[in-house]
C-alpha cells in the first residue's frame, strides 16, 4: 500500500504496470498534508501487507499554512505508531528534492527538504521502519529536482518516476524490471 499524497496517487497512474505487476496499492490524495494523510491512515492501510509512506512537501508548500517541522515529524512518528501497532512493515521515502521553481519560488524549500530528509534518516535508523532514499536519482548538487524528471519542479514526470522506480523496488524487496 503506497499511502501519500499527489506524488504518491500520480505514480500508480504513470507506472499503473509497475504497479499492477507488483501488487501495489496507491492512496495518494492530491494537495494532502501529512496531517491529513495521519488522519486517513488507519483506514486506507487496513487492508495493506505493508505500507509504503511519502509526505511532508504539501506541509513545506504550506498548502494549508505554515507547519512546523516539529509537526511534521509528530505526524510520522504516529503514522509509524499505527502501523506497527497493526503489524505492518514500513518503508517510508525521502521527499523529493525541489525548489519550487515555477510554483511557490518563495518558499525555497532546499533546506526544509534537506532537514526533513535527514530527520527520516535518523528515524528510519534508530527504529523498524525502512528508509529509501529518492534524493540521489533526483536531485540537482543544489538540491532541487532535475529538470529533465519534472514539468513543475515538485511532481515527477514519466523519466521522474522511471528514474526512482528501480530505488524503491530494491528497498521493498522487489525485483526491479
Amino acid at each position: 500500500m503506497f499511502i501519500g499524497d499527489s506524488i504518491t496517487a500520480a505514480w500508480g497512474v504513470v507506472r499503473a504496470e509497475t504497479f499492477a505487476r507488483h501488487g501495489f496499492v496507491t492512496r495518494g490524495v492530491p494537495g494532502e498534508t501529512s496531517a491529513q494523510i495521519r488522519a486517513r491512515f488507519l483506514r486506507d492501510t487496513a487492508d495493506a501487507r505493508g505500507v509504503h509512506l511519502l509526505c511532508g512537501i504539501n506541509d513545506i508548500a504550506e498548502i494549508g499554512g505554515p507547519v512546523p517541522d516539529r509537526a511534521i515529524a509528530q505526524n510520522i512518528i504516529a503514522m509509524g505508531r499505527m502501523a506497527f501497532a497493526a503489524g505492518l512493515p514500513l518503508t517510508i521515502g525521502t521527499v523529493m528534492p525541489s525548489d519550487f521553481w515555477g510554483w511557490r519560488p518563495e518558499l525555497r524549500p532546499v533546506a526544509r527538504i534537506r532537514a526533513l530528509n535527514g530527520w527520516l534518516r535518523g528515524y528510519c535508523a534508530a527504529g523498524p521502519a525502512r528508509l529509501v532514499d529518492y534524493g540521489p536519482a533526483l536531485a540537482t548538487a543544489e538540491g532541487a529536482l532535475r529538470r529533465d524528471l519534472t514539468d513543475d519542479g515538485i511532481h515527477l514526470n514519466g523519466a521522474g518516476y522511471a528514474a526512482v522506480e528501480p530505488v524503491m523496488l530494491r528497498a521493498l524487496g522487489a525485483v526491479p524490471d
